[in-house]
């Protein structure tokens, strides 16, 4: 028999904080036909991020947390987002997990359409068609146009590889099978491969659908690896493989 679905969408935000204001109006644009929460986890710094949450927080059901705690000193440690997510579950009642980046903006009725397969089957990872705004002209074309843009600019992106969770539905169950990510990962990287590469070995798969998502701009990381990448990347590497 069905679940009855509570979805919980679980957002992780690192000095994000224009980016997730478009997430979330994007998010608050559609219509949820079920009961959710959204979970924003700021993994980063006390910023405008809880302000932001707060103009969304009747529409989106929303609780905001903050778990920078370790940055509070001055010093900015990054960590993995795989961390805020083990809490954002930890703190979320629903019993379908949505993963979301703060930078993904939603084209269409991705919740909805994420969560459908799950329902019959908690076997299965929702993903959804993805563009990626490697120049930034998508963002440009959101903020000129107050939340929509322009097709053409849209159709420009390149293709997201939304096999890593950007934004991916799973069932609770197959997270806590699991035992959610790898807190061992304390360098960069790798992170998702391994909690996806965790997934499928427990026997779930991927099932396509037809929501839609775009990763905005930020500044890449570009040449990063090109002689072998910091130590802290090699640390998760050669953790992973």
């Amino acid at each position: 028999k069905r679940d009855r679905p509570k979805v919980a969408i679980i957002i992780t935000t690192y000095q994000r904080i224009h980016l997730l204001r478009w997430g979330l109006y994007s998010l608050s644009q559609q219509s949820m036909p079920f009961e959710f929460e959204t979970i924003v986890v700021n993994d980063g710094v006390p910023d405008e991020s809880e302000e932001i949450c707060n103009e969304f927080k009747e529409k989106l059901n929303l609780t905001y947390i903050f778990t920078g705690q370790r940055n509070l000193q001055g010093a900015l440690v990054w960590r993995v987002p795989g961390f805020a997510i083990n809490i954002g579950v930890q703190h979320a009642s629903g019993n379908i997990l949505v993963m979301c980046c703060a930078e993904m903006f939603h084209v269409n009725q991705t919740i909805e359409k994420l969560i459908k397969p799950i329902l019959d089957n908690p076997k299965l990872l929702g993903i959804p068609i993805g563009k990626d705004d490697r120049t930034g002209a998508l963002l440009e074309s959101i903020e000129k146009n107050k939340g929509s843009f322009e097709q053409e600019i849209f159709n420009a992106c390149i293709d997201l590889d939304t096999r890593m969770p950007f934004l991916m539905a799973l069932h609770r169950s197959q997270f806590v099978e699991i035992g959610g990510y790898d807190e061992d990962f304390i360098g960069i990287a790798y992170d998702d491969r391994d909690l996806i590469d965790r997934l499928l070995t427990n026997g779930c798969q991927y099932c396509q659908t037809d929501a839609v998502t775009v990763h905005l701009y930020h500044p890449r990381a570009e040449g990063y690896y090109e002689k072998g990448g910091p130590s802290e990347w090699n640390y998760n590497k050669n953790l992973y493989f």
